[in-house]
């Protein structure tokens, strides 16, 4: 909880420092370093290594985010995140960021879980459903989880909509339970 909260700030302070026409780049630069620092064992170990000096990790951080095509102003802020002992948490920040990035854009990520796969004239037009319904851009990405048994489940960032057979049986189980 603690360093999601420490991420939002770094988030927040990296929003506040991008003008509006930078914000999409610095996401897409963060994304890269960040899936980086995921998959890379290596890179992890270096920039958490604390026998190598904050200054040589920062030396190291700038010249990726360089090679990543990332702003002056990317690579001053990763190097400060480095000198300040906080990359481990770049995944996190690069989440906080894609939310307040989508929500200066009026962007709304969307999961959509069904039994079966979707046509792509289903995927329009729930999308379109879910568009006016939300008043907002949807960015739709479907799962498909047989356990569902049939219907829709619909996540919109912490929100959950559950039209689901499941849902509805989880619902009928509970309700059994309170009357005996």
């Amino acid at each position: 909880m603690i360093q999601t909260a420490i991420a939002r700030r770094y988030a927040k302070a990296l929003f506040t420092l991008l003008k509006p026409s930078d914000i999409q780049s610095a996401a897409e630069s963060l994304t890269a370093l960040s899936g980086a620092f995921a998959v890379s064992r290596e890179l992890r170990a270096l920039l958490q290594n604390p026998i190598i000096g904050r200054d040589k990790k920062a030396a190291v951080i700038r010249e990726l985010a360089s090679k990543a095509g990332a702003s002056p102003i990317m690579e001053r802020f990763l190097a400060q995140v480095v000198q300040k002992n906080r990359i481990a948490l770049l995944v996190e920040i690069r989440d906080a960021f894609a939310r307040l990035a989508d929500q200066a854009s009026n962007r709304r990520v969307v999961q959509l879980s069904s039994a079966r796969p979707f046509s792509e004239d289903s995927r329009a037009a729930i999308r379109g459903q879910l568009e006016r319904a939300t008043r907002s851009a949807v960015d739709l990405t479907t799962r498909v989880d047989p356990g569902l048994l049939g219907g829709l489940e619909i996540r919109i960032g912490s929100t959950v909509y559950d039209g689901t057979i499941r849902g509805r049986l989880e619902q009928m189980r509970t309700a059994l339970r309170k009357e005996i």
